[in-house]
């Protein structure tokens, strides 16, 4: 509840404060020289309660509460990256979601993008993370009043344009994928890590992105053909995928592991309604393997390095622009090309073959 004080300063001009600490909220504190102001303030704030408007404005609702209802408004359900900011958002939900809006600072904030970036993740996908919960707050401002200020304003964005380079060494992915099966033997059957190998499996024999192997679902899941339908992509097309080798074999595991009525490939180990994340488990497999070190680029291993090699493999054994573009899901030809052959050998080859003709 709000209160009137009148003090005297120091120079002996008597002043009036209104003061309202009420637990679960902001401290509020205005000092006014005329009573008849510091009345007027301390009836409008009065007012704001009654009306619920006061705890509105100084953050009392979460994080959490604030995304759902941001991802439930129509701007947001139209958007084409919504499933990629969804899972930026939940990514946040899982951090900070139960802070109030009030409590999440841009310190607080730039300590979990910097374990991003601790993680291997690129200046520009760390951006987008930063991005995605930038929007929540400036709904919360503008729209819904929940808080006057934005705290993602503050914090500084990463700097952009260099791509992933990173390819995994037949060496360093026997490594890790030894590294995970340690993990998943000492865990028991359908926890976290204990589908981490299969789960970098798949990612690396497909060819597909992260996020895409994450939400993967068993009615998208053909094994008798050796087919796979990844339906929530980045770009929102679905695109079918082949299922061969050791990745046919990774799926063939999580299905005799398979529990009724749940929808996911990686279910999670705590509920039905949602699949595993790797964010911890990955990182300690990378450990176990002793694959923490940057390389000459200064780029870490990330799961999405699986992805990048898998695509780069393609393009040494003389898969098409074409070919690549059908199997990763890039939208143009032109993010496939640096995939293809164009070091020296394959420009002295192709100078033969035209002076040959």
């Amino acid at each position: 509840m709000a209160t009137l004080i009148k003090r005297r300063r120091a120079d002996g001009v008597l002043v009036y404060r209104v003061q309202d600490r009420t637990t679960g909220y902001p401290t509020l504190s205005e000092t006014f020289s005329a009573l008849k102001d510091a009345r007027q303030f301390l009836r409008r704030v009065e007012v704001d309660r009654q009306a619920g408007l006061a705890g509105i404005k100084r953050g009392r609702q979460t994080l959490s509460d604030a995304i759902k209802d941001f991802t439930e408004t129509a701007e947001f359900r139209q958007r084409k990256s919504g499933k990629d900011t969804q899972r930026h958002l939940d990514w946040w939900i899982d951090r900070l979601g139960a802070l109030p809006l009030s409590k999440i600072t841009p310190d607080l904030i730039a300590d979990h993008l910097h374990k991003l970036e601790a993680d291997g993740l690129t200046g520009s996908t760390v951006n987008r993370y930063r991005s995605a919960l930038s929007r929540v707050f400036r709904y919360t401002v503008k729209t819904r009043r929940w808080t006057d200020h934005n705290p993602c304003g503050m914090v500084e964005r990463r700097t952009e344009g260099r791509r992933r380079e990173r390819v995994i060494k037949p060496a360093e992915w026997t490594a890790l994928l030894k590294a995970a099966r340690a993990l998943a033997a000492d865990n028991p059957p359908g926890a976290t890590r204990a589908q981490l190998a299969n789960f970098l499996r798949v990612t690396y024999g497909t060819g597909a992105r992260s996020g895409e192997v994450h939400r993967l679902r068993w009615e998208y899941v053909d094994l008798e053909a050796g087919r796979l339908v990844f339906h929530e992509t980045k770009t929102g097309d679905a695109r079918a995928v082949p299922l061969i080798g050791d990745a046919l074999a990774a799926v063939a595991d999580q299905s005799a592991a398979r529990r009724d009525g749940c929808p996911w490939v990686f279910p999670s180990p705590l509920t039905d309604h949602a699949p595993a994340s790797f964010d911890e488990s990955f990182p300690e497999a990378r450990l176990a393997a002793k694959l923490n070190t940057p390389d000459a680029r200064g780029e870490v291993l990330v799961i999405h390095s699986l992805r990048h090699s898998a695509a780069t493999e393609a393009g040494r054994n003389g898969a098409t622009a074409f070919e690549i573009a059908a199997l990763t899901g890039h939208k143009t030809l032109a993010m496939v090309q640096r995939y293809t052959k164009t070091d020296e050998t394959h420009a002295l080859a192709a100078l033969n073959k035209r002076a040959q003709s």
